[in-house]
This record gives C-alpha cells, sequence and structure tokens, in this order.
C-alpha cells in the first residue's frame, strides 16, 4: 500500500495537470514509498536554509531565548521588509484551539485586537462561530489536526503517519472544507507528522491551491515544513513564541514579555495562544495597552503583505470588552 508519503506525489501530479506547480513532480519522485517517519534533522533543515534574513532573525531570537543581554549586537543581515526606519515593531496574536470550548471561544472573540483566531475543523458548529468572527472584522485560520508524538489526540480526521495516500488526501480535503473564509491554516499538534517532509509538501501544495497560506505552530524543533517549503518555492509563516504552555498568569506575563523584546529585537514577532480563562485575564488589558507602548498590532496575513504594515499605528479597542 502507498503511504503517507507517497501523497506527495499523488497531489502533485493532480496539481500539476491544473498548472499549479509546474516541475514539482520531479521534486516528489525521489520521496516516492517514503513512510510519514522520514524526516529531516535540525542540522540538515539549517544547513540547507538559503534564506540570510531569517537565518539572521533566528540567530536573534535563539539569543534573546537563552537569557542574552538586553543589548544584543547589532543585525548582521537587513530583516527587511518588516524592519523600516523608525517603524514600530509588529506584534502577530493568535489565539488557536477555537471552537471545542465555546463558552470560552466566544469570550475570546470579545478581545480587543486585531488578533487572529484559528478553528479546529472538528469542532461542534463551527461554522456558527467563523461566521461571527468574521462578521466581527477578526482574521479566520483553521487548524490543522496533525499526528503529534506520544498518546495525546489530535481529534477525529487528523492528518496521520499510518494512512494511505488516498486516506491522507481524503482527511485533508475533510478538514479544508469544513467553513469557509480562512486565509491561512496552522498545524494543531503534528509534532510527527510535520517532521516528514514528502507529507508537508503534499500539505502545502494542496494549501498553495486553495491560496491560503501555512504557518508552522513549530510543535517540533526537527519540523520540515520550512525545507518542504523551499523545496517547492513557497513560503511559510512560524509562530516564535507560545503564550501559555504554562498555565498561569505569572508565566504568561512572562511569556508576552518575551514577544515584546522579540518585537523589538526583529522587528514582528508571532505569538500563539489559547482561549483559556487565565490566557484571557492577562492579554485583555495587554492588548489594551499595547499600542501605547509602541507595537502596532496585525493580523498574521499582513506578514505576507507587508505593505499593510507600513500605515499608521493599528489602536487596540474594546467597548464592550469584559473580564
Amino acid at each position: 500500500m502507498t503511504r503517507a508519503g507517497n501523497a506527495g506525489l499523488i497531489a502533485t501530479i493532480a496539481m500539476a495537470f491544473a498548472g499549479v506547480f509546474v516541475g514539482a513532480i520531479s521534486a516528489y519522485m525521489g520521496e516516492r514509498g517514503a513512510t510519514a517517519g522520514a524526516s529531516i534533522s535540525a542540522a540538515e533543515r539549517l544547513g540547507a536554509l538559503a534564506d540570510p534574513v531569517r537565518a539572521e532573525r533566528d540567530r536573534i531570537i535563539a539569543e534573546i531565548v537563552s537569557g542574552a543581554p538586553e543589548r544584543l549586537p547589532a543585525p548582521r543581515a537587513n530583516l527587511s521588509p518588516y524592519e523600516r526606519p523608525r517603524a514600530r515593531p509588529k506584534v502577530v496574536i493568535i489565539i488557536d484551539d477555537m471552537g471545542v470550548d465555546q463558552r470560552n471561544s466566544e469570550r475570546a472573540l470579545m478581545l480587543p485586537g486585531p488578533i487572529t483566531f484559528s478553528f479546529l475543523p472538528y469542532a461542534r458548529n463551527v461554522r456558527n462561530l467563523t461566521d461571527r468572527a468574521h462578521d466581527a472584522g477578526a482574521e479566520i485560520m483553521l487548524h490543522l489536526p496533525m499526528e503529534p508524538r506520544g498518546e495525546a489526540d489530535p481529534g477525529p480526521q487528523a492528518l496521520k503517519s499510518e494512512m494511505t495516500g488516498r486516506e491522507f488526501l481524503k482527511a485533508l480535503e475533510w478538514n479544508l472544507t469544513r467553513f469557509e473564509g480562512y486565509v491561512g491554516v496552522n498545524n494543531h499538534m503534528g509534532s510527527k507528522l510535520t517532521e516528514d517532509i514528502a507529507a508537508m509538501k503534499t500539505v502545502l501544495g494542496y494549501l498553495e491551491h486553495r491560496d491560503v497560506f501555512f504557518l508552522d505552530s513549530v510543535t517540533t524543533s526537527d519540523s520540515a515544513a520550512r525545507q518542504a517549503a523551499m523545496d517547492l518555492g513557497l513560503d511559510i509563516l512560524y509562530r516564535d513564541v507560545f503564550l501559555d504552555n504554562d498555565d498561569n498568569k505569572d508565566a504568561i506575563r512572562a511569556q508576552l514579555a518575551l514577544t515584546e523584546r522579540i518585537a523589538r529585537e526583529t522587528g514582528y514577532v508571532v505569538a500563539i495562544g489559547h482561549p483559556r480563562p487565565d490566557t484571557m485575564d492577562v492579554l485583555g488589558p495587554w492588548l489594551t495597552t499595547a499600542p501605547a507602548r509602541g507595537f502596532d498590532l496585525i493580523f498574521a496575513s499582513a506578514l505576507r503583505r507587508p505593505e499593510l504594515t507600513a500605515g499608521p499605528p493599528i489602536v487596540a479597542s474594546a467597548p464592550d470588552l469584559r473580564f
């Protein structure tokens, strides 16, 4: 049987006939029959990266996270397009896992923005929630379930390593048609599947066909998503900070401080949180004061369209905000 790794070949052939990826078939041919366990090491992945801007940004973030002093050496490369003269640092806040806990998901929609909300496709009444978010002016993403390492359950219709190519594509299509209006996709769990470069090429190619972007939640340091994107000539976004892995208010405040520092040092930051009471208690006041403290809040999609980050500061306001 053809396993998930071969799904990349199947998807690419279909897209090539549609005129989406000319020449991508040859890139996949070497991965025919690869299993979802195929991965590349972190060293191999970083060594293969040809983007000096991202490499420089990765270096700065690594120094910050490792406890670098408050004053870092000047960047060794231009971090444009996000860094302009006197540009205010940009902050992307994504709230994912939306929809399963409906009460807290509805509360999250009251947070001041701009915020990008990522909805789990298997959530009950997910279309109603996404329609409400869209009508309120929020940006919507789809939180795609993928196989993790360990015993955690990613939910129904998750992309898994034991799937045949046909099963893989059927599950992917099921997830992507659960609701409309999303501009991008990020992985829910996926610490195992995102290490499979062939499977990630399938996912990225399918998303490109639908004209939506992929944001890597980076649930494993050995994610192959960036290398898969480079091989296909695509670009992806990726998460810098998890706000609430430790679900207590002091830890969340510390992660928001880290978020601010990365934004100041590199020009922008992508932080992911979840619709949890402690997260919203801390994040709400932080969002309302962020513009006054020198940060521009932007949607995730704005990082793909840098011209949208060049305008006047975006002021957060939420007259109906309640905590």
